[in-house]
């Protein structure tokens, strides 16, 4: 029996290896902004309709799309998201988020985000950021503009 067991585990663990498992979604190669929009509304829960999204997301388990047989473990993600919304739809992304100090949180990851699609997230005006308690999430706002970052780390 114990014969049995042990290679049913083995088993699990080879199929659970062998499988393709996509742990990192990136919109940079996605041109499509139709695609873009719909991919990441796959992957977080959308406040608001937006017109515009760029993302890197690394979720160790894996994606909607890519979620096969992985055997369950502990969870570590890293999301980063812009998104284009209408300006008066900015405050349901940041319900239950207190503002913070701008100085305390760098955004150098934010602007790399859009980098290569720049003229689609023309910024003008000075950002706010927020913070979730009790979270590692941010949120960076550019009211005006109607654009939001915002990054979620958990583990």
């Amino acid at each position: 029996m114990r014969v049995v067991y042990s290679v049913l585990i083995l088993c699990i663990v080879l199929t659970s290896c062998a499988t393709s498992h996509k742990n990192t979604l990136n919109s940079m190669d996605i041109e499509d902004v139709r695609d873009r929009i719909a991919i990441l509304k796959r992957e977080i829960i959308s406040k608001s309709d937006f017109q515009d999204a760029e993302f890197l997301l690394f979720n160790v388990n894996g994606f909607t799309q890519s979620r096969g047989t992985t055997i369950p473990g502990s969870s570590s993600w890293d999301y980063q998201v812009a998104i284009k919304v209408e300006p008066s739809e900015i405050k349901n992304w940041i319900v239950d988020f207190i503002k913070v100090d701008a100085k305390e949180y760098p955004i150098d990851w934010a602007i790399n985000l859009i980098a290569h699609r720049s003229q689609n997230w023309q910024i003008k005006s000075k950002p706010q950021v927020y913070k979730r308690e009790n979270s590692n999430t941010i949120a960076i706002v550019y009211q005006k503009e109607g654009i939001l970052f915002k990054r979620i780390i958990g583990e």
